[in-house]
């Protein structure tokens, strides 16, 4: 049984990304937790007041309550022959906060959700909402491109930069999903010149018992290298690993967008090391 939490807010995007997790869930039997969280702000007087019978609790929950047994209805019109299960969460925590409680409280094993971009233009691929549960988040999660449309994942592709390393953390969580999803694993591992047989060597160590492909690169930019990768061979997930904080930080806050661009052509896993 897995449980996967998918968030929503009822974007085009949000709905995107959760009929991809129809799709790569199939073959397992699944609960799905599809919570909207309530922003304060988008609370209306007005809409209070229309109703002065129901609780205020009651009133704000009212419309979107209605538009997720609306989603499921459909969810389950369409997976029929789907082992699924459905729940709804509304929250009025921060963001992140009411991801990790939900997290914890049904022990989640995988969040799924949408690239929600923003106007902000380090911002157009990855929008705040992804990047804070990236961040703050410590569970698996699968973030969908805008507009993705699914096709079987069959190649995975794990990415490392020059300071990540294979710990049994990190390990544990790649066996686990090639395992569980009957997945090529591909690793391309990103050095720079002076460390690249050292590392090379460790890696191998690390990986002996996996059947994968194993590709190094030297002194390239990380993004540089994944996307060139893509291009030439056939994957279908990648991962990223949030050991690295530095990189973390560059990658979401400072970096280009084509940077970005390189990372969202196809669905990515987050991967927490720690």
């Amino acid at each position: 049984m897995k449980k996967v939490l998918l968030l929503t807010d009822f974007s085009k995007n949000a709905t995107n990304a959760i009929r991809y997790a129809m799709q790569f869930f199939e073959s397992k039997t699944c609960t799905f937790y599809i919570m909207y969280v309530h922003k304060v702000s988008g609370y209306v007087t007005d809409d209070l007041l229309m109703s002065p019978k129901n609780s205020i609790h009651d009133s704000i929950t009212k419309k979107p309550q209605e538009k997720l047994d609306a989603l499921i209805e459909k969810l389950k019109n369409d997976t029929k022959t789907q082992d699924y299960h459905f729940e709804t969460i509304i929250d009025f925590d921060v963001f992140t906060d009411a991801i990790n409680q939900v997290v914890q409280k049904f022990s989640i094993d995988f969040v799924v959700m949408g690239s929600n971009g923003a106007s902000n233009v380090k911002e157009v691929i990855f929008g705040s909402n992804t990047i804070n549960v990236v961040e703050k988040v410590k569970c698996k999660t699968i973030v969908v491109p805008s507009n993705y449309s699914f096709s079987p994942v069959k190649e995975f592709l794990v990415s490392l930069n020059t300071d990540d390393s294979f710990n049994s953390h990190l390990l544990e969580h790649i066996i686990d999903f090639i395992e569980d999803f009957k997945l090529k694993l591909h690793i391309l591992r990103i050095s720079s010149e002076n460390d690249a047989s050292n590392i090379s060597l460790q890696d191998k160590e690390s990986i002996a018992l996996l059947d994968s492909k194993y590709h190094l690169v030297e002194g390239v930019p990380i993004d540089y290298a994944v996307s060139s990768y893509i291009q030439t061979n056939p994957i279908d997930i990648t991962a990223f690993i949030t050991q690295d904080k530095s990189f973390l930080k560059r990658l979401f806050s400072a970096s280009p967008s084509k940077e970005l661009t390189s990372r969202m052509k196809l669905p990515l896993l987050v991967l927490h090391c720690h």
